[in-house]
């Protein structure tokens, strides 16, 4: 037989990994390949990897036919050499030939592989273009096979940069079910000063929600993720709101970012979560019908690390032990602050505001 070796971080699995698996089942008529999920790479130890079982159950959402996922690396933990897996699999198909699938931006460094004289004896190593340069060299000392297919320039860090649309969708979903990489996105989404803050709304959301009996990785979330819009441009947000179909000229500069946050959220990121997705929405201008779980959210942005103003102390203390009158205290602390900067409040905002003090 012929069985394929695909080996990576797949953190996570993007279009072009499973695009590659096919070109080459298709291209080498193999009869089995193998995804190969490292626990650890060598070569890129300081990245924070999704949990190996998720990793695996992406791969499997999106798997290609005549494909399945191998645990070896995961199982045997540490950092994951090819040798050794080469060697693993050499032991469980002795008679059958290797095919090791690799991309050419590993070319340069072929040469420092361990043993890689032994790799090469062992399996056909087969190289993708992921890069117009690269070292043809050890392409012909190690007699590699290089793929003259089109350039597959995807990467797993352009999801973990906010880059979502080279996944496919079933894969966003997945990962925004469980939250994942959205430290990462957080990261690369916003500046210093947002992340900060964001962190901060977070945390402390997270801990009203334990303390009113709600989830609070679900209110950690909806913290982190509250402001990830905010950074991009005004004429970004109206453009992207557009795009959703929203008259955007309606809304003043202010209202643009949770809005935008909340379409990003649920269209890009695939949160079905409603409950979140609507804390997000109503983060900024607020609604009269809101749920416990919005305030937490607005509550949480308002009082959040890093917060200053008079009697800001006095207001994070009646939080916890009066939620529902410390609400009302930080809406009037936001609504006189808004009076005496501004001037003057729309009135349907002014509306809000009177009711959820006086309600």
């Amino acid at each position: 037989m012929k069985i394929g070796i695909y080996g990576g971080s797949f953190n996570p699995i993007h279009k072009g990994h499973t695009k590659i698996a096919k070109i080459i089942i298709d291209e080498f008529n193999l009869d089995k390949l193998f995804f190969v999920p490292a626990f650890k790479s060598p070569f890129k130890t300081k990245i924070k990897y999704a949990p190996a079982k998720d990793r695996v159950n992406m791969i499997n959402l999106v798997k290609p036919d005549k494909s399945e996922v191998s645990l070896f690396e995961i199982n045997r933990k540490g950092v994951s050499y090819t040798i050794d897996t080469v060697k693993y699999f050499k032991n469980k198909f002795p008679d059958d030939e290797l095919f090791l699938i690799i991309g050419s931006d590993n070319l340069y460094k072929l040469n420092k592989w361990k043993e890689i004289d032994t790799i090469s004896q062992l399996s056909k190593i087969i190289v993708y273009q992921r890069e117009g340069k690269f070292s043809r060299e050890n392409i012909k000392k190690y007699n590699c096979n290089l793929l003259k297919k089109e350039l597959i320039d995807f990467a797993s860090s352009n999801f973990r940069k906010g880059i979502l649309s080279n996944s496919d969708d079933v894969v966003i979903e997945y990962i925004s079910s469980r939250y994942l990489y959205a430290l990462d996105i957080l990261a690369n989404m916003v500046d210093a000063k947002r992340h900060k803050h964001s962190i901060a709304t977070g945390n402390l959301a997270a801990k009203y929600a334990k303390h009113l009996k709600l989830d609070p990785k679900k209110a950690w979330f909806a913290g982190i993720f509250h402001d990830i819009t905010k950074g991009q441009s005004k004429k970004w947000h109206r453009e992207f709101l557009e795009s959703k179909g929203i008259d955007q000229s309606k809304l003043d500069d202010h209202q643009l970012h949770s809005l935008s946050a909340y379409y990003w959220i649920k269209d890009e990121y695939k949160m079905d979560d409603k409950v979140i997705l609507n804390a997000i929405k109503v983060h900024t201008s607020l609604e009269k019908n809101i749920s416990l779980f919005d305030k937490i959210i607005y509550a949480a942005d308002k009082l959040a690390e890093g917060r200053k103003f008079e009697g800001i102390q006095n207001a994070r203390k009646l939080m916890f032990s009066d939620f529902d009158k410390g609400f009302k205290n930080i809406v009037s602390i936001t609504y006189q602050h808004l009076l005496k900067t501004r001037g003057k409040i729309a009135e349907n905002q002014k509306e809000i505001y009177e009711y959820l003090i006086n309600n």
